[in-house]
């Protein structure tokens, strides 16, 4: 705690903590009563991780009239409205297509034909654009051969490289007003009449909100820790403890972030060999805060450049990864190319291994962890759902403990072949 607080501000903050601990065991049983009749987190869309051509097969069988969603041109009327044009009648005849072969020997990857509009649909979530990819998928649409209206439509946060001013930008989250794809459906779900596709939609809205959009998204089950505080606050002789904590956010957030570090060294360490170090002086905390800032072990006798790590993709704790670093020099800009290791060779084939994983310039092996948003929130939930209190009893915890163990050991093993 700062240094700077007086006697009475610690004596507020103690007399504050006191009572509020009376109130922990209650409120996790308010958790655990929602989580065991609401499953609050489960969702589809985490168990299976989509990727690209997942999410594309979900996103048109919203499109499709005709899709077991059973919910007519809702979705179609809600992405047509959404970019400024007339909606479809019912009983309008709508054909959709994945996959459409263009002239220039390319595929867009949906299209959608009514009598009034050929609808283009080029999904983009993480794959960077081909060099005019866009511009031959309007080319492609402009010469429908009945004159229909083009709209070609790039779901993508990415701007568009080609085709200006012919393309319809719909990222998949937006905080700036602009429309998103999370928006158009959030616009319709509540006029789905089946329950089921209602939940499907909901927990999508979710999947985009944890992976696109700012990270952490409020759940139910954390409400009436919320409350709880929102309650205190109220109480002008508690504002002042309550913000004392508030100050105090960033380092604890920082502290438990390391603590997760500090429990992986220590599992490799008992488990794998005792001579583990981490690649940097930085602490868990304080690298996966920043983009492509990696935090991991190895051993000095591994070839350089050579750690199994974590990671975040962006930068404020998010799309946090983990895996196995050894740049490939033949892959990496010539800039960069300090930074391959001599051990990629040995490591190519990671997935035969440890199957699930992916394949990139920088990693053998990679894979997201299962909650890609690592802010104050992830932290405060792995204190709250911990058995003791403790990180290192958060089952999430224990796995990752258990998968650098996993990577550790195999890289120690292929390395020595």
């Amino acid at each position: 705690m700062d240094k700077s607080f007086d006697g009475a501000q610690r004596r507020e903050l103690s007399n504050f903590v006191a009572d509020f601990r009376h109130t922990i065991p209650r409120l996790d049983a308010m958790r655990e009563g929602i989580e065991l009749y609401g499953a609050t987190r489960f969702s589809a869309f985490d168990l299976f991780a989509p990727n690209e051509n997942t999410l594309s097969r979900v996103i048109i069988e919203l499109f499709d009239p005709l899709g077991s969603h059973g919910q007519g041109v809702l979705f179609l009327n809600a992405l047509l409205r959404a970019i400024g044009f007339p909606r479809l009648r019912q009983n309008d005849p709508v054909r959709v297509r994945r996959e459409a072969m263009t002239r220039a020997r390319r595929r867009i990857d949906m299209v959608i034909e009514t009598p009034q509009y050929i609808i283009g649909i080029e999904n983009k979530p993480w794959a960077v654009q081909q060099v005019n990819q866009l511009a031959d998928y309007r080319d492609e649409l402009k010469a429908d051969p009945r004159g229909r209206t083009p709209i070609l439509v790039f779901l993508s946060d990415q701007k568009e490289r080609s085709a200006h001013g012919d393309v319809v930008r719909v990222p998949y989250y937006s905080s700036h007003g602009e429309i998103s794809l999370r928006e158009l459906l959030a616009s319709v779900k509540d006029q789905i009449k089946a329950l089921k596709p209602k939940a499907f939609v909901q927990d999508f809205i979710q999947y985009i909100d944890a992976e696109f959009g700012s990270g952490y998204v409020d759940d139910e089950a954390y409400r009436p820790y919320v409350d709880a505080v929102n309650a205190e606050f109220d109480d002008p002789s508690k504002r002042k403890a309550i913000a004392t904590i508030l100050l105090a956010q960033n380092s604890l957030h920082t502290r438990v972030l390391s603590d997760v570090g500090d429990y992986v060294l220590a599992q490799v360490r008992a488990k794998v060999r005792d001579d583990f170090e981490t690649y940097s002086e930085y602490k868990l905390g304080d690298s996966v805060c920043e983009k492509y800032y990696p935090w991991g072990l190895r051993r000095t006798t591994w070839p350089a450049n050579c750690l199994v790590a974590l990671e975040a993709q962006a930068d404020g704790y998010d799309h946090v990864m983990f895996g196995v670093r050894a740049p490939d020099i033949k892959r990496l800009p010539e800039k960069e190319r300090d930074g391959a290791s001599p051990a990629r060779k040995k490591l190519e084939d990671m997935a035969r291994s440890i199957p699930g994983g992916k394949k990139t310039a920088y990693w053998p092996w990679m894979q997201e962890v299962p909650e890609p948003y690592w802010g104050p929130e992830f932290a405060a939930r792995l204190i709250i759902e911990s058995a003791t209190g403790e990180i290192e009893a958060h089952p999430e915890v224990q796995e990752l403990g258990r998968q650098f163990v996993e990577m550790a050991a195999t890289v120690d093993r292929l390395l020595s072949e």
